[in-house]
């Protein structure tokens, strides 16, 4: 019966983890089949508005998944009315970010595939929320099959005469199967429950947007500057790059997230233990995936990277495993304002360091403010942790 429990369990970890790296695998297939059969620029062209377009989105979500996650744990009864209530209201906030999408000259060219591109990312990103509560995983897992290996499938038929606006409406048909099947599935919520506008909420949902908002400032704020200082070839490229660290971290986070609540009810002792464990872990796994991202760079894009930028990837990827274990260990213990104060710093600094180095040292310098946030941050929470700890966990 132990047995049968764990392999359950494994199941339904590998689908959610599957279900949420289909995109980025696709996305990195895309950008090979567009670099290899069209041109390197197209790619970087649609990076930048991927990237701008990304952040925007953020304030549309508005806490949605945190904060909806903690409502559906206080009232399990009103799941959908409380669900579609907060989606009608953050509706309106999407409303606004819609008119400013016509004031932004860097979408002046492309400014109805991109309100409809964010509208279908809004109307999507609302159910997420559902799929992670009701662990309706392998439903994800085969919609985004379906919806990207129809966008791949789709893009061989437009090679010779690809551009950038049909690019957009490619991946906007691909949102558009995304839709409809979400739509499918929980037809039952947008048919039979009652939509009440709930301003509270977004009130509410405050203190879960501003950790999203400087976290991914924090973390992305290396490819925000490449949007402003790098060629569109070589933003193409960098942000190919970080996509395969990406996938590190994105595989760290899964196989730690299964084991955090026995993490936390260990001894302090052995959870110190267990982190040193994680710590070697990550100095293993850095060393396979840098080689294993070499190889992809230079022998499958044909992309050339110095051996300080594989130097600093490596560095980065070391602290992931401890970085999460010490991050979920701060929000368990309801510390969540200290750790936005140290995220919130962190970018202040990466920020500035990024105005004086980018621009000259480029790809070299945006991956040094990446690495030094990432350590700050992590050597930031162990000094707390101290303290923390030795008036809390004795």
């Amino acid at each position: 019966m132990q047995y049968s429990k764990l392999l359950t369990r494994a199941k339904t970890v590998s689908l959610y983890g599957f279900g949420q790296s289909i995109p980025m695998v696709a996305q990195l297939i895309i950008s090979l089949l567009i670099i290899k059969k069209h041109s390197t620029a197209l790619w970087g062209e649609y990076v930048t508005l991927l990237i701008w377009v990304n952040f925007i989105m953020i304030f549309s979500y508005f806490g949605n998944r945190d904060y909806l996650l903690k409502r559906f744990s206080e009232q399990p009864g009103k799941i959908y009315t409380t669900w579609l209530s907060n989606f009608s209201t953050r509706f309106l906030v999407f409303s606004l970010i819609g008119v400013f999408i016509f004031f932004i000259p860097l979408f002046e060219p492309y400014r109805i595939p991109i309100l409809i591109w964010t509208f279908l990312l809004f109307y999507n990103q609302s159910f997420g929320v559902l799929i992670l509560y009701q662990k309706d995983f392998k439903f994800n897992f085969i919609t985004e099959l379906i919806r990207n290996s129809s966008i791949v499938g789709v893009l061989f038929f437009f090679f010779e005469t690809l551009q950038l606006e049909k690019f957009l409406y490619i991946i906007i048909a691909g949102l558009i199967i995304k839709a409809i099947f979400y739509s499918i599935f929980y037809r039952k919520i947008l048919q039979n429950t009652k939509i009440v506008l709930d301003t509270q909420s977004l009130v509410l949902s405050i203190p879960f947007l501003i950790p999203m908002v400087l976290g991914t400032l924090r973390t992305r704020i290396d490819s925000y500057y490449g949007t402003i200082y790098f060629t569109k070839e070589h933003l193409s490229q960098y942000q190919i790059f970080i996509s395969l660290i990406a996938l590190v971290q994105m595989g760290a986070a899964y196989m730690i997230n299964p084991f955090i609540k026995v993490f936390y009810r260990i001894s302090k002792k052995t959870r110190t233990a267990i982190e040193k464990q994680f710590l070697f872990l990550g100095i293993g796994v850095g060393v396979v995936a840098i080689v294993a991202i070499y190889i992809i760079i230079n022998y499958v894009y044909e992309f050339t990277f110095s051996g300080t930028s594989y130097l600093l990837g490596y560095l980065f990827i070391v602290t992931l495993f401890v970085h999460l274990l010490l991050i979920n260990e701060f929000y368990k213990s309801n510390k969540q304002t200290l750790v936005v104060i140290i995220i919130g710093v962190t970018a202040l600094i990466q920020i500035t360091l990024g105005y004086f180095t980018i621009e000259t040292y480029q790809s070299i310098g945006a991956l040094s403010i990446k690495v030094v946030g990432q350590w700050i941050v992590v050597l930031a929470l162990l000094v707390f942790r101290k303290q923390f700890l030795s008036t809390t966990n004795k």
